[in-house]
């Protein structure tokens, strides 16, 4: 579990990051949004205090981090992983040595190293590349290094900052299920920055919304991507302006089990109304479906009738 308090980060005259409150439960991944310049990547540095705030309290599953002395702190931040945007390998040392940096900086034993390492590559699906070099290796493949090398000291907590934005889209995928996958299995929990919408969609069960240093919007991403005025919703559901001329429009939501309903023949048959489809579009995501479609009504029909029912059978209803 991870939560921020009350959070403020300056660089002299700049406020990276502005009085953010966040929760994160555990074992969940939660996403966060925005563009560069929003203070993602400062918020993650201030999880891990990388960055110390300014103000606020940060917590790790009951621990403020922001109270320890020096040492303490390290011995916490053992329990975080990080994976980069650039993987961060270095280029003169082989897969497993790479992989084995973090163990031998704990001190770990020598044949435990190895054991780990190979336990690693293999469910990073890399158990025959401990000796090649990163020079060698695809972008996915040293992203999965990268991720092995994060897990090595059996981390609870996993911070990823950008970790597919450099990879191909099938690549990107591939590392995103590799994720979820790991999530499952090790029961970690994943904070993720990224500025791709599809990133967050696809494999995060909750997201925030970040501009200009501050939170401004929070919530499990179904519920984002299903209210009518809210940000992720905006920015998954690009439907083009409505067409000019008679008649009113309707962006009407469906999710979870809604998703498919005959609601056009519903309008048809309740109301009389012949109502057109000018736009839709669907995203499914960890938890469930969202979809939108945009109906354009003759001016012959009562708007607050139907928007009423519309309602009343649970969708989302906004007049666009």
């Amino acid at each position: 579990m991870i939560t921020v308090t009350d959070v403020t980060k300056r660089f002299g005259s700049v406020t990276a990051v502005d009085d953010v409150n966040l929760h994160i439960e555990a074992g969940s991944i939660h996403g966060v949004l925005g563009r560069s310049g929003a203070g993602k990547s400062t918020l993650l540095r201030l999880v891990n205090l990388l960055e110390r705030p300014d103000h606020g309290h940060i917590t790790v599953d009951g621990t403020e981090l922001t109270t320890l002395d020096h040492n303490t702190l390290r011995r916490e931040r053992t329990r975080m992983g990080m994976v980069f945007q650039h993987f961060r390998l270095l280029a003169n040392q082989t897969v497993a040595a790479n992989v084995e940096l973090p163990l031998k900086l704990h001190g770990v034993r020598a044949t435990r190293r190895r054991a780990r390492v190979a336990e690693l590559l293999d469910l990073v699906g890399l158990p025959d590349k401990a000796a090649a070099y990163p020079a060698q290796l695809s972008g996915g493949q040293r992203q999965r290094v990268a991720i092995a090398r994060a897990l090595a000291p059996e981390p609870r907590i996993l911070l990823s900052d950008e970790a597919t934005s450099a990879l191909d889209p099938q690549t990107t995928v591939e590392i995103l299920d590799l994720l979820t996958r790991l999530r499952s299995e090790l029961d970690v929990t994943i904070l993720l920055i990224t500025h791709e919408l599809d990133v967050v969609t696809r494999i995060c069960d909750s997201a925030s919304v970040m501009a200009d240093g501050a939170v401004v919007e929070s919530g499990p991403v179904t519920d984002l991507l299903a209210s009518p005025d809210s940000h992720l919703g905006a920015q998954a559901f690009r439907l083009p302006a409505p067409p000019e001329g008679d008649g009113a429009t309707l962006d009407i939501t469906f999710t979870g089990s809604s998703v498919g309903d005959p609601v056009v023949a519903q309008l048809v048959t309740k109301f009389g109304l012949e109502p057109s489809i000018t736009d839709a579009a669907v995203h499914t995501t960890a938890s469930g479906t969202v979809g939108r479609v945009r109906l354009r009504l003759p001016s012959t029909g009562d708007l607050g009738e139907v928007t009423s029912w519309l309602t009343a059978q649970g969708y989302g209803v906004n007049p666009s």
